[in-house]
């Protein structure tokens, strides 16, 4: 129960903005500025599409992606 709470804490609300061979870079807003991101395209729990709004953890993986 304190796994879920910990990692639901760590998750990032970003769009996807590119998506390269291996990674995926994803955009999202923290504290009024936009930040980058690049993540494991492998590792990834879906493959999203240029656009999408994802959660993820923060240079590590993708862990939803939202229906577009």
């Amino acid at each position: 129960m304190k796994a879920n709470i910990l990692i639901t804490a760590l998750l990032i609300f970003g769009m996807v903005e590119y998506i390269y061979p291996d990674t995926i870079l994803v955009s999202y807003t923290r504290y009024g500025k936009t930040e980058y991101s690049h993540v494991s395209r492998a590792q990834s729990a879906c493959e999203p599409e240029t656009g999408q709004n994802v959660y993820f953890l923060k240079d590590y993986k993708i862990v939803t992606c939202e229906t577009i």
